[in-house]
């Protein structure tokens, strides 16, 4: 058995172990152990509170004590102890969940029911999950595949829902007013992080406000070095090389990484009656500047920053039980959504010359929902949603040696005064066949529109506009194998809209630079997956099996490919000009492929005092055929997909006593070599190897890049807490304990060395 093989064998047996173990023999445990908490609420699968028990989707429910155990820094890695998701990282202060092989506008991210994604969302890891800060949350839900039959365009990898502080009303006509205070430290990057807050409540009005401030420093790596090339790539190496390879740089550090932000929140309920109420929220983030680590590295640019990267919401909701006879329950929610986002970029070939895009994009959304149980044994939900979006957008420059300004209204990174929206048209019914099967069905009708004028750079492009429909369905199946054990099925078609990201941007990439693409389909998909659910006394545990196919999913081709032999528009000449050395891409779209794996998670109590929890995720993604032909057998890395997910898991034993104020958990975490690598992933300077050439890559016969690729990596990790009275609580968690060197699969940043973080938390 080779040693590929021997890997994966390793990995499914590990895997299988961590979530499955004593299934059988779950009632033989000590009698005194405490039965865990089996029932998940999830919202995101139904729209409406349900037990992830009986749903036919592969949802995780993250609450507010794991996420006070995991003491992310941001609110993606919260998500990186969670099953089927990779949560990359661009740079500090930024990252990006990968679902089922898609991450970026393929993903469909959501506030307290108010959609984040917008027009302007890029295909790759993006950092907007990043703009939520972590203090303020109540839960959040993962559901893993499509869902734009319940949520639209963009949920073709799945649905990430964020639930803000839950609000509270008393039993009685007295006024409560609970302090909180939350500070933070960790070693690695330096980190402090500052949180106040205050929650207040009577039996008709509850309110919470809370606000944050963080500074963090460069951060401290593992042991060993980057070997750097010239050509954008590089390498993780132990020692130092001797001699160094030509026209190639060591690091020891990654750096300059500092950042600081800032962030607010003020959520206002109130009981109009006993069956309606009425809230209003605003969030705010503020973060002024943030280096992008894998631009400065590469010594490609002298500085590039996202500058600024702000954030502001506005909703109201409005909830009534029974407003008219056949409706149980129906919410109203209108809200303004306000992301300001700037680069600023100087270039180390043109030091004297700095460049800043800045971009404002104002979303208007509108959504309403209605649940009805008046059919017998039937539970219907039906609704819409509006959003509409209107950009402004404008480039500086300015020349470093004079201090003159050059301001171009009429572009940033997109044109000015582009507008989108979508209108949508939802409804699902839950029918229960018998009291051991239940059925899920539903349908969703979506119109698009999109409007950019490109006139200003090439009267030839014109104004753009472009509109469509899709129709989107869903259908789930749960049987009752015994009162503890559930066979699950779903088939879900979802979709997503070319966005003004496809198809008038002009940005730097992680590849080159995007151009305008008009010429562009929307993408389409469908997913079959199945498995089992158990949720026994001693055991929690899903094992989900997938099948996705997509259709015309969008990627990036160098435009010189697509125009062999033609004259370039005078648009990609333009940019061509204004970019030398650097290769022009647009986008286009693929025509069939296959994303299949398989996801594993358990939790299994050993006796009163231990509990063992893990999961493990396979995810394999083939291009199957591109311009009516297959991909040629020869190019490996032809068939591949982009950023595709190395096997991961988790493993972690924690012991806590009942009725004790203390606990402690030891955990690893790790993932196996990437090596299945498509063009992209060759040419992207954040996954390690020697050459952007996919011709000059090494292959075995099996199609792993033998000189290229993410190694694989595991740290092991400890952490624990203890309750200091009512009033307090202390948590320390010491990560990466062996100080391993690594970064995770796509990320542009290693990950931090030997990090010792302590929290402490009160209330008053």
């Amino acid at each position: 058995m080779n040693q590929y093989i021997q890997g994966r064998f390793f990995f499914l047996f590990f895997s299988i172990v961590s979530g499955l173990i004593n299934l059988i023999s779950h009632g033989e445990s000590d009698s005194q152990a405490e039965a865990i908490k089996m029932g998940e609420i999830s919202v995101s699968a139904n729209r409406i509170a349900k037990e992830t028990f009986r749903t036919p989707n592969s949802i995780s429910v993250i609450e507010k004590s794991q996420m006070q155990r995991v003491a992310a820094t941001i609110t993606p890695q919260i998500l990186a102890e969670t099953v089927g998701v990779l949560a990359q990282q661009t740079t500090v202060g930024q990252g990006s969940p990968i679902l089922r092989g898609l991450t970026g506008y393929q993903t469909l991210l959501q506030i307290d029911n108010v959609r984040l994604n917008n027009s302007t969302f890029r295909s790759g890891p993006n950092q907007y999950l990043s703009t939520i800060a972590p203090h303020g949350l109540d839960r959040i839900e993962v559901l893993r595949g499509p869902n734009s039959m319940l949520y639209g365009s963009g949920a073709i990898g799945g649905v990430i829902s964020v639930y803000s502080h839950r609000l509270n009303y008393r039993n009685d006509e007295k006024f409560s007013l609970v302090p909180l205070a939350n500070l933070r430290f960790s070693s690695a990057q330096k980190g402090r992080v500052g949180m106040l807050g205050l929650h207040g409540s009577t039996n008709d009005l509850a309110f919470f406000v809370t606000s944050s401030v963080r500074r963090f420093g460069d951060q401290k790596l593992g042991a060993g070095y980057n070997l750097h090339y010239n050509n954008r790539k590089f390498e993780i190496v132990g020692e130092k090389p001797n001699p160094l390879p030509k026209n190639s740089w060591i690091k020891k550090d990654e750096k300059p990484l500092g950042w600081s932000g800032i962030d607010a929140m003020a959520k206002l309920g109130y009981k109009i009656s006993k069956d309606q109420q009425i809230s209003f929220c605003y969030q705010t983030w503020r973060q002024p500047e943030l280096n992008r680590y894998d631009k400065i590295s590469t010594r490609e640019y002298e500085l590039y920053q996202f500058s600024p990267q702000n954030r502001n919401l506005l909703y109201t909701a409005y909830e009534s039980k029974k407003p008219i006879e056949f409706i149980d329950e129906a919410i109203l929610t209108l809200s303004y959504q306000q992301q300001i986002e700037g680069r600023k970029q100087i270039k180390a070939a043109n030091p004297n010359e700095q460049k800043e895009k800045f971009d404002e994009v104002g979303t208007f959304g509108l959504s309403g929902q209605a649940m009805s149980t008046s059919l017998p044994r039937q539970r219907i939900i039906f609704g819409g949603d509006f959003y509409f979006d209107r950009l402004s957008s404008r480039t500086v420059k300015t020349n470093l040696v004079t201090r003159t300004e050059q301001v171009n209204s009429d572009w940033g990174r997109f044109p000015n005064n582009s507008l989108a929206s979508d209108l949508n048209l939802f409804a699902q019914s839950e029918v229960e066949v018998s009291p051991d099967l239940q059925l899920v069905l539903g349908g969703r009708l979506t119109h698009y529109d999109l409007q950019s004028d490109l006139s200003s750079r090439d009267a030839s492009f014109g104004l753009y506009q472009k509109s469509g429909q899709a129709l989107t369905g869903n259908t789930g199946v749960v049987f009752s194998i015994t009162e503890n054990l559930n066979w699950v099925a779903n088939f879900g078609t979802a979709f997503r809209a070319p966005n003004l990201n496809d198809t008038t941007v002009v940005e730097v990439t992680n590849e080159g630079i995007d151009a305008p693409s008009l010429d562009i389909n929307p993408e389409s998909s469908w997913t079959l997956e199945t498995g089992l659910k158990a949720n026994f006394s001693r055991l929690i545990g899903s094992v989900t099996l997938y099948h996705s196919e997509i259709r015309d999913l969008i990627s990036r081709i160098p435009v010189k490919e697509i125009y062999e032999g033609k004259d370039l528009p005078k648009l990609y000449k333009d940019i061509e000009l204004e970019n030398p050395d650097t290769e022009i891409f647009i986008q286009d779209n693929i025509d069939q492929t296959q994303i299949r794996g398989i996801e594993l998670s358990g939790t299994v109590v050993l006796n009163s005092r231990l509990t063992m929890y893990g999961h493990g995720t396979i995810t394999r993604g083939h291009i199957l055929k591109n311009n009516g032909e297959p991909p040629n057998p020869k190019e490996f890395w032809a068939a591949r997909i982009r950023r595709e997910a190395p096997p991961m898991g988790l493993i972690a034993l924690q012991w806590k006593e009942h009725k004790k104020p203390y606990w402690c958990e030891l955990y690893v975490r790790g993932a196996m070599s990437q090596r299945r690598l498509s063009r992209g992933d060759i040419r992207d300077p954040r996954i390690q190897g020697k050459t952007r050439d996919p011709k000059l890559v090494e292959f075995d016969e099996n199609g792993l890049a033998l000189d290229a690729g993410t190694p694989s990596w595991y740290t092991l990790n400890l952490r624990g807490g203890v309750k200091l009275g009512q009033l307090a609580r202390l948590n320390m968690n010491i990560e990466n304990l062996m100080n391993r060197r690594y970064r995770q699969h796509g990320s542009g940043i290693s990950s931090p060395g030997f990090n010792l973080t302590t929290s402490l938390s009160t209330s008053f």
